[in-house]
């Protein structure tokens, strides 16, 4: 994913977890309410108004440029960036999926 999806991805997941209107958002931050509204829907798979949850399945491209390193970056909502050196295995990536879920509730 490149530094711009991210960026905007990290506000898309902001404005998931305060659970605050797309326009508030954009109206506190200085961001331009249609540009979050079109990156949500160049975002989301399929152009869907369906949100990914924190803990659940998250849709994801993996950009040529991306194969050739072996670390990988893992974003938790707009706040927390983990930084791996190595792609995670699976089991450690269901655990912390279900730390974050737990975490939640």
């Amino acid at each position: 994913m490149s530094e711009r999806s991210t960026f905007w991805l990290s506000h898309l997941s902001a404005i998931e977890a305060e659970g605050i209107t797309t326009k508030a958002y954009a109206e506190r931050e200085g961001l331009s309410p249609q540009a979050l509204y079109q990156w949500r829907k160049r975002l989301v798979a399929g152009g869907r108004r369906s949100r990914a949850k924190l803990g659940g399945f998250v849709p994801i491209q993996i950009e040529p440029s991306m194969t050739a390193r072996t670390g990988c970056t893992v974003m938790i909502g707009a706040q927390l960036r983990l930084e791996c050196a190595t792609l995670p295995g699976v089991d450690w990536l269901a655990a912390l999926s279900a730390a974050l879920s737990e975490r939640r509730r």
